[in-house]
């Protein structure tokens, strides 16, 4: 019997003008262009429904910012919201969209009318790939070790607590010295082929935060832009897209230069190119039939925040501008009214599984995950939007750090609430 199961692709430039600004906005910083960013993006038709998967090379999309280009993808191709995911691959050097913080600050982050024009020309190019949906024969995987990439940034004292962190660039021989700790070490690769044996498109995950060049005001796709565009060299017969798994507290600190920002990206986009080309070579493939979507998810444990406090907090100028711009995005998610629950989406293709998941969760959810089916194939997408920050586990809040005393609103509950909910999807 044939395959039941239809393709298409489609890759669409995102990169804001000149001069616009970097993450939040608002901040009067102004980008020059490194190099593109992009959406890419694939369309999966059973004959019964359809499904879109896109990776951003952005660094987030929050609240009406997410939910706009998803809303608009799923009526271009006929899509249920619910079976439509978008990934910001959150290299730091792009924006992150969050237009709720206009209200909160007094400012405008990206101009609204820029946003719509780039998300209706991102829905037509959804809808065009249509025309060349084309039945896939078969489906693989394949998964390698990833040896000088990623290393856990939360570095703990003999009290129990951080005493450093590890960020995405160190320039401390001593943090560098430090072990690993704990990581998914594994690159993982998904790619589908047409009847004549051709690649249809490759879908690549890998769990770390993906910036090792930022800082520098330039719009650039970083690493694993490179890597792609070294995929798209040497594998012309599909789209290749990459995906960062849940990267909260994993860097490439331990081994990156603090000061070699174009050999970082050199570097580390080679690592991952020739990573991804080795398992392309090393698929294991198995018949194309359809897909099942699963949707789910759990009420949100919400820290309890005093709105009215905050709300000055972030509008008192006395405070440095980069505080109150953290505490007004933790503010706009849990003043946005769909943020009462955490969603949960699973892919399953033949025996493969893909688990989409919202804000910045740490590593050992991805873990977790694999565990639950230690003898599978699981991939574990992280931010498909923004909207929950970090979601550490329940044993880091007294550790403190970065993440938890910052750029987060949940409360330790998260970590039950989510095992539980995973272990009901997979087992």
């Amino acid at each position: 019997m044939k395959s039941m199961l239809k393709i298409s692709t489609f890759k669409v430039d995102c990169t804001p003008p000149e001069n616009f600004p970097i993450g939040f906005g608002m901040d009067g910083s102004q980008a020059t262009i490194r190099d593109p960013l992009y959406l890419r993006g694939l369309v999966l038709d059973n004959g019964e429904s359809r499904a879109l998967i896109a990776s951003l090379d952005y660094c987030g999309l929050m609240n009406s910012a997410y939910d706009h280009l998803v809303a608009a993808f799923a009526q271009s191709i006929g899509a249920p919201q619910k079976q439509v995911v978008v990934h910001c691959v959150h290299q730091h050097d792009t924006p992150l969209l969050n237009f709720e913080l206009a209200d909160l600050l007094g400012g405008v982050p990206f101009p609204l009318e820029w946003w719509t024009e780039l998300v209706n020309d991102c829905a037509m190019a959804a809808k065009k790939s249509l025309i060349d949906l084309t039945e896939a024969a078969s489906v693989g995987h394949a998964e390698q070790r990833l040896f000088g990439f990623a290393s856990n940034r939360r570095i703990l004292g003999e009290d129990g607590k951080v005493r450093a962190m590890r960020f995405s660039r160190s320039g401390d021989e001593s943090l560098k010295s430090e072990p690993v700790g704990t990581i998914d070490p594994m690159l993982r690769t998904l790619a589908f082929r047409d009847f004549q044996g051709d690649l249809l498109c490759s879908m690549s995950f890998y769990a770390t935060h993906p910036q090792v060049s930022n800082g520098r005001q330039m719009y650039s796709a970083d690493a694993e832009g490179e890597a792609l565009n070294r995929l798209e060299s040497d594998r012309p017969d599909g789209l290749h897209l990459y995906f960062s798994g849940p990267f909260g507290n994993v860097t490439a600190g331990k081994y990156s230069s603090s000061t070699d920002l174009e050999g970082n990206v050199t570097h580390f986009g080679e690592k991952l190119a020739t990573g991804i080309l080795r398992n392309l070579g090393n698929m294991s493939w198995e018949n194309a039939e359809t897909f099942e979507w699963v949707s789910g998810g759990f009420p949100f444990p919400r820290e309890d925040l005093d709105v009215e406090t905050l709300k000055a907090f972030v509008r008192d100028e006395d405070v440095p501008f980069g505080k109150r711009i953290v505490k007004a995005a933790v503010l706009s998610s849990y003043m946005y009214g769909k943020n009462t629950s955490y969603p949960v989406d699973l892919l399953k293709i033949g025996t493969n599984r893909l688990l989409f998941l919202s804000g910045e969760p740490f590593v050992e959810y991805q873990l977790y995950a694999q565990s639950l089916i230690p003898d599978e194939f699981i991939a574990s997408v992280a931010n498909c939007n923004d909207n929950f920050l970090y979601l550490p586990l329940a044993e880091n809040f007294p550790e403190e750090g970065y993440e938890v005393t910052s750029f987060r609103w949940c409360t330790p509950d998260f970590e039950s609430r989510f095992k539980k909910h995973i272990a009901s999807l997979l087992t």
